[in-house]
């Protein structure tokens, strides 16, 4: 720019123009199959937990039972929904039970230390000898070496802001320059300093420009921008702008005071005025970030994309700076658990990353470690019972690249802790971002026991689970801290609640969601006493499945932002607490007037903030010493238990010891929850004793460390002894038997001893073998396998049934109303369904996990059922019946053989002996051997040819031919000399024709052959049968069936056509003719084929003898095939030759012709299958009926009573849906419904309390009732059927009995069980139909019914409780040497130039819906969709709604949209 040019600059700016005046986040889909049920037992029971679960196994409506015995816990599974309710009330009764919680779905103390003076690097040798200045050096701990650096200071840091520039380069190209005069111009390049302006943020959301002269950026009144001192250090609104992020990549500037956008005229003017009212070319500029000297910037391809570690905006977590002061990790990494839907382990910016299970050997199907999970590399899918977590969906992949995504790699992201960070893959969310609470309860145990520090859990949903809670609190117990999601409704958690963000444990850190302009995420949850802080969340870019990367939004975004801060911290300062990490997390947050009341912090999370008060942490100083020795002896008898004395052999040195912990060690070598204490005493020895105490999951030993006031030992410096479980069988073996002898000398004996194992192998580990002489000699022991033979619980005697030796059958004919009958047995094992005849979908069979209903099966139906533990499970409703059903178990495995080798034997007798570990039990079972003398005896039993096999070869009917196959036995030569093969009838008389003779082999292995000619078959021919003999006479015969194979083609089969005129969509029917020959057919299947080759299978339908057969289908047809192949299905096999045919998809050619309610549902994966979320119900249709405050008399005398007090905040919230009950009334402003009557609400409260344990009416109140139309009610909750019309939704809350207040355990637990049968009541069960007859009944006479009567729908519950602190006790920071800058805020109001993805969470529960919902007059109502501002929620001046606080959908690990 010319003089001239700055000449008219400065007019411009000093006159200006005329002198302008100053203005100062789909419902989850519901699981229709296995309900459970979690089972919390009271501690310390005198009963074996595993015993009790065993017991649950033998009840009727009991699939499976699974202990989780570090948590005291059991999983039940159910055998439906119908059973479930009645078994909630059974298993609350059985022994122990301290509450019985049905399973949920969910969707996609420290003390203060004294501070130490100020550490200088001059005053530590190694730091000196190295030639390092400056403060923090090393950090008190003498671990680490601090913040020294080989500057000769710290670099400086603005209070203000931090030593990163931005430069503006206008659309015309020249670059914003602030002269030295005051002027502000441009420059045709930004390699000057004037180029260079520091980005400030102020707490109103704003930003202010800092030039390299130590002034800012000012609009004048007149428009124009300068950059004059203008007398005060901090800026006004004058020289505040706000950055506006356009999608095209470029910032617009406007501002503050005169709410102009900020444009560059021509350059050659070199002017830039603040008086645009809209965007366009000028107004936008391109920004080159420079990064300053305090930041660690890693060459990551895409590190701009990560606006929430590191922009220029300065709305981020300053992670790049950070790492600059943040220390070199510890070699042994830190674990960071990730619970979600698993992790990509081979996406390259993963990889690298993850956790491997140091004591698990990669793919050699074994479990190396004993944990009981195979192959568990990188951790754990509970989902699918495995130990391969891949990630099916993309949730937990891009939780994981953000939590430690590998940075400096040149590649993709970086993640807030990209050195040092080991992240373990748990899953239990599936594809569909679904999961089960108790597989979230499994993730969580084994993450504590394979040493997670802490565990981030984006996810939740739905009401509260006691036995969710209690998980969390024993990983609390292990100094786990759990991250978790506040949740995407945009509701306030502290009147909606969000699980599992919400529950009252001080491990839990809630985060919320912020956006890059620094106001919190519009549909992010907030809470000012039940959320933490809040940390970036929207459009956050990190990695997904196949190595790929993608933007997605969320809380579940902001939570592993905090997951990565907290790992970061910790490897900052490896000695931290549990308690001090997240205090330190808490009081580093940078606050904001946009985040007022949104947390209980009002800030978003800062790195740099962080790290510096974590470096002002006092070390903690654990003992040195270390306890000599641990011994332990279990007494205990039941198995899965342990009692008796610990003893301890006190350190040799005590002076810095207080006392000593007794802790369970798990397998990976991680001290797990505390049993017992020990104070130092000076005692050689201390002795802690033990009762009925359950071994946990993946425990192996017993491990005691010393600990003073300062901290406890780790377990590298603990004493560990080893568990012996000690326990006594309950059931010994069976009969014994000899299964011949293969030696062939006198009085030598060699074979198989064989007996019938345990009738359950529950409590046996082996079986031992001895000689029945005097001195009762050993032989031998055998392992136990879990077998268990077939049991029958439930309606048993309305089954016939049958045993023939291992083989079981079982029949029920013409059935009546709610039967069920359970057999459990133990596998391997094939059933045979040879009849079938049921009401479909409401009475079934349920074989190895498929529920069979219906009159169509094809028949006979095979499973082969794999080893463990199995059961078959028959249950009806109480509508039609049917004829019934017949099967067949054949149980293999019940047998046990031991392998006796050549010996002279001591005894003819040998002793078998069920033991658990080292204790055997007291019933014995005895055999006898036999001697073989090949002299003078004919083969031995066990000289039986082996491997016999026939296959016709012919598939015509009534002809056969083939080879006979035969193996000799092992012990052949010499014993055997000849062999007899033969066809038999069905008595085994040889079939005259077919006999032949072998010679004895050369060796023990040749195949023996015999060759079958094509022959007629002899019509009284049944077997094959072989019999091996010598010189004094034949020995045992072997034999199998003979059977006819006979293969036929369909004879024909034709498409009857297209009957959906819709495009890509095809009904219609195959007629398929029955083959020539149907004998042994049981269907017919017809697949897609590509030429000749099967690509997928269409159906099957089964075969009729001698009429023509139709399968029909609906399907949307994605796939360019048009050819079908109809082929024969056997027993045996499947042919490949078969009937081929076409179709087409007839449909009409206007394209833009809607076929309503035709279109099928396609199969088609979403991006983001947890963003549906149902539609917020319009203002018309939702009206407030009433709402009932306390009377203020009562809260006067709540006041007055420390056990009401105590009680006020703990209770269980929940609703209730009414369709059809409502009356109306019209006027001049139009039709609105009227409330029920006191007495209809009074009738209410006495069926909830009647429904509910041990609930009185005085403690259920009615909190708020209002209509809701039935439509919106089922958009809310699609699993629930409403009719037409008006609904009534009262909420309520049940409160303890205020006797139990001074007792918190027995008000918790009277809590947890209203939770759980409020749980049942909302899944439909018995109790729901018999709480709905009860409303009905009690309704009669009150209020008008409708005339086919109702069905009332009860929501989720939310059971509320006090947040529980973590008492972190910020210890004393070292003060001159921290500087945390200035507290930085903003509140702004989000730009439609930065529209925000949707978000990524949970599914919303109809409660949460409905009371989110803010009712008017029934004039006018508005629905708060969005919450921008932190402002006070918009209502009507009439009475507001009150929130609800349950939540009426099945909980589902969805993760939930915002609305649009």
């Amino acid at each position: 720019m010319g003089t001239m040019g700055f000449f008219f600059l400065f007019l411009q700016i000093l006159y200006g123009k005329g002198l302008a005046q100053a203005v100062v986040e789909s419902p989850g889909v519901k699981d229709t199959h296995e309900p459970r049920i979690i089972l919390r037992y009271e501690s310390g029971s005198a009963a074996s937990l595993h015993d009790r679960v065993k017991r649950l196994q033998h009840l009727a409506g009991v699939r499976k039972a699974e202990v989780l015995p570090s948590l005291e816990m059991a999983v039940v599974a159910c055998t439906s929904d119908v059973q479930e309710d009645d078994m909630l009330e059974l298993l609350q009764e059985q022994e122990g039970v301290e509450v019985a919680v049905p399973d949920t779905w969910l969707h996609v103390d420290e003390e203060h230390v004294e501070k130490r003076p100020e550490r200088f690097c001059s005053a530590n040798p190694q730091c000196s000898a190295m030639g390092l200045r400056g403060l923090c050096c090393p950090t008190p701990d003498g671990l680490r070496l601090g913040c020294c650096n080989d500057d000769a200071s710290p670099l400086p840091r603005h209070p203000e802001h931090g030593l990163s520039t931005i430069s503006l380069q206008s659309w015309h190209g020249g670059f914003m320059a602030a002269m030295r005069w005051g002027g502000v111009g441009f420059y045709p390049d930004n390699l000057h300093g004037d180029t260079h302006f520091f980005v400030v943020p102020h707490s109103d959301g704003y930003n202010s420009l800092k030039t390299q002269h130590g002034t800012y950026v000012v609009a004048t009144p007149s428009g124009r921008l300068a950059s004059w001192h203008r007398g005060h250090l901090w800026a006004d609104d004058f020289e505040k702008f706000k950055f506006v992020y356009n999608k095209d990549g470029t910032l617009t500037l406007r501002s503050k005071h005169a709410d102009k956008f900020v444009a560059a005229e021509h350059p050659s003017w070199g002017v830039l005025s603040a008086d645009r009212d809209e965007i366009d070319d000028w107004e936008k500029f391109n920004v080159t970030f420079t990064h300053g000297r305090d930041t660690v910037i890693p060459n990551d391809k895409s590190l701009e994309k990560l606006w929430g570690l590191h922009h220029y905006g300065d709305r981020d977590i300053d992670a790049a700076e950070a790492w600059k002061i943040a220390h070199e990790p510890p070699p042994e990494g830190l674990v960071v658990a990730v619970i979600d839907t698993g992790i990509d382990y081979t996406h390259p910016d993963l990889k690298d990353q993850m956790w491997i299970n140091p004591n698990e050997i990669p793919d050699n199907g074994i479990d190396d470690d004993g944990n009981g999970i195979v192959d568990d590399i990188h951790g754990a899918d509970f989902a699918n019972n495995d130990g391969d977590p891949m990630d099916d969906q993309m949730h937990g992949t891009h939780c994981a690249g953000t939590i430690a995504g590998n940075g400096n790699n040149s590649i993709g992201v970086a993640g807030v802790a990209w050195r040092g960070v080991r992240l373990m893959a748990m899953k239990f969310l599936s594809a569909s971002g679904g999961g089960r609470t108790s597989d979230a309860i499994k993730c969580l145990n084994y993450a504590v026991a394979m040493g997670a520090k802490l565990s981030s859990n984006s996810w939740g949903g739905g009401g509260s689970s006691s036995a969710m809670r209690v998980a969390i609190e024993r990983a609390e117990m292990a100094g786990m801290l759990f991250v978790a999601a506040a949740g995407n409704e945009g509701s306030d958690n502290d009147e909606f609640p969000h699980y599992p963000s919400n529950y009252p444990t001080a491990n839990i850190v809630s985060v919320a969601s912020t956006t890059k302009t620094g106001s919190l995420s519009s549909f992010s949850c907030y809470g000012k006493t039940t959320v933490d802080l809040a940390a970036p969340g929207s459009s956050i870019y990190s990695t997904i499945p196949n190595k790929k990367y993608a933007s997605l939004s969320g809380t579940s975004m902001a939570t592993p932002h905090v997951s990565g801060l907290a790992a970061l911290i910790w490897l900052h300062r490896p000695q931290l607490t549990m308690p001090q990490v997240k205090r330190i997390l808490m009081d580093s947050t940078t606050k904001g007037d946009a985040l007022k009341n949104s947390s209980l912090t009002e800030g978003r999370i800062n790195a740099r903030r962080a790290l510096m008060l974590a470096a002002s942490y006092e070390a903690l100083y654990p003992p040195t010493n270390q306890p000599q020795g641990l011994a332990f002896a279990d007494t205990d008898p039941e198995v899965g238990r342990i009692g008796g004395t610990a003893q301890i052999t006190a350190a040799a040195d005590e002076s810095d010891i207080d006392y000593y912990s007794l802790h369970f060690i798990s397998v990976a070598g991680f001290l797990m929850e505390r049993i017992g204490r020990a104070n130092a005493s000076g005692a050689a020895t201390l002795d802690i004793t033990l009762s009925n105490v359950t071994i946990p999951k993946y425990v192996t030993g017993l491990a005691v460390v010393a600990a003073n006031r300062s901290a406890k030992a780790g377990p590298s410096k603990a004493a560990v002894v080893e568990i012996k479980d000690y326990g006594v069988p309950k059931f010994g073996a069976g009969e014994v038997v000899w299964a011949g002898d293969v030696d062939g000398r006198v009085g030598y004996v060699a074979g198989q001893i064989q007996f019938k194992r345990a009738q359950s192998e529950s409590t046996v580990t082996h079986y031992n073998l001895y000689w029945k002489d005097e001195a009762q000699s050993f032989l031998g022991k055998v392992p136990a396998n879990g077998f268990k033979t077939p049991s029958c619980e439930g309606d048993c005697s309305l089954l016939d049934s049958n045993i023939s030796g291992n083989t079981y059958t079982f029949h029920r004919g013409a059935y009546d109303n709610n039967e069920m009958a359970v057999v459990s047995f133990s596998g391997p094992a094939t059933v045979w369904l040879t009849s079938f005849r049921t009401e479909k979908y409401y009475d079934y069979l349920e074989i190895g996990g498929q529920q069979l209903s219906g009159t169509r099966l094809v028949l006979p139906m095979r499973f082969d059922l794999e080893s463990g533990p199995q059961r078959i499970t028959w249950s009806s409703d109480r509508s039609e019946v049917e004829s019934g059903w017949s099967l067949e178990l054949v149980q293999t495995g019940s047998m046990a053989e031991y392998s006796l080798p050549s010996i002279e034997p001591p005894s003819w007798h040998v002793q078998v002996v069920s033991a658990y570990t080292d204790t055997e039990g007291a019933d014995i079972s005895e055999g006898e051997l036999s001697d073989f003398d090949s002299a003078t005896m004919p083969p031995s039993t066990a000289l039986k040819p082996r491997q016999l096999g026939f296959v016709d070869m012919d598939v015509q009917q009534y002809f056969i031919e083939g080879i006979i196959k035969f193996l000799p036995p092992l012990k052949c030569k010499g014993s055997v000399t000849y062999y007899k093969v033969y066809l038999a009838n069905s008595e085994g008389m040889a079939v005259d024709g077919f006999q032949w003779t072998l010679p004895e082999p050369e060796n023990c292995s040749a195949l023996m052959k015999v060759t079958v000619e094509n022959v007629r078959l002899p019509s009284d021919a049944a077997q094959v049968v072989v019999t091996p003999g010598n010189k004094n006479g034949p020995g045992h015969a072997v034999a199998v069936p003979l059977v006819d194979i006979v293969r036929s083609l369909p004879t024909n089969a034709s498409f009857t056509g297209d009957e959906d005129p819709a495009k890509g969509q095809v009904k219609g029917s195959i007629r398929i003719t029955p083959a020539a020959n149907p004998t042994g057919i049981l269907s017919y299947a017809i697949y897609f084929v590509n030429g000749t080759t099967k690509e997928k299978l269409l159906g099957l339908v089964a075969a009729a003898a001698d009429e023509v057969v139709a399968y029909e289908f609906h399907i949307i047809v994605k796939t360019s095939l048009r050819n079908l192949l109809v082929v024969s299905v056997y027993d045996d096999l499947e042919m490949d030759e078969g009937v081929f045919l076409q179709f087409e998809d007839a449909y009409d050619e206007d394209d833009e012709v809607e076929h309503e309610g035709r279109w099928l549902a396609a199969d088609t994966p979403d991006f983001e299958p947890w963003l549906r979320r149902p539609r917020v119900p319009a203002w018309n249709e939702v009206q407030l009926l009433w709402t009932e405050p306390k009377a203020e008399q009562a809260e006067a005398e709540e006041k007055k009573s420390l056990s009401a007090q105590f009680l006020s905040d703990r209770r269980v919230m929940g609703s209730v849906t009414i369709p059809g009950i409502l009356g109306t009334s019209t006027s001049s402003t139009g039709t609105t419904f009227v409330p029920p009557s006191l007495e209809a609400r009074k009738a209410l409260v006495s069926v909830l309390a009647d429904s509910l344990p041990a609930v009185s009416q005085d403690q259920v109140r009615l909190t708020k009732g209002q209509m809701l139309t039935c439509q919106a009610a089922m958009r809310l909750d699609p699993g629930n059927s409403l009719p037409d019309g008006a609904c009534l939704v009262v909420n309520f809350e049940v409160l303890p009995d205020v006797s139990l207040a001074l007792h918190p355990k027995y008000s918790q637990a009277f809590l947890d069980r209203v939770e759980a049968r409020l749980i049942a009541l909302h899944r439909g069960s018995l109790a729901t139909q018999r709480m709905n007859g009860l409303l009905m009944k009690r309704l009669q006479g009150v209020i008008s019914l409708p005339a086919g009567g109702f069905q009332a729908v009860v929501g989720e519950p939310q059971q509320i409780a006090p947040k529980v602190r973590a008492d972190g006790r910020s210890l004393a920071s070292t003060g001159q040497g921290i500087d945390l800058g200035d507290v930085t805020s903003w509140d702004e109001q989000e730009l439609p130039y930065d529209q925000e993805t949707s978000p990524l969470m949970l599914s919303v529960s109809i409660g949460a819906l409905l009371g989110a919902i803010s009712a008017a007059s029934c004039a006018a109502m508005r629905i708060v969709k969005h919450r921008k501002t932190m402002r006070e929620p918009i209502v009507t001046p009439v009475d507001p709604v009150q929130p609800a606080t349950d939540s009426s959908m099945d909980v589902s690990v969805q993760l939930g949209e915002r609305p649009e």
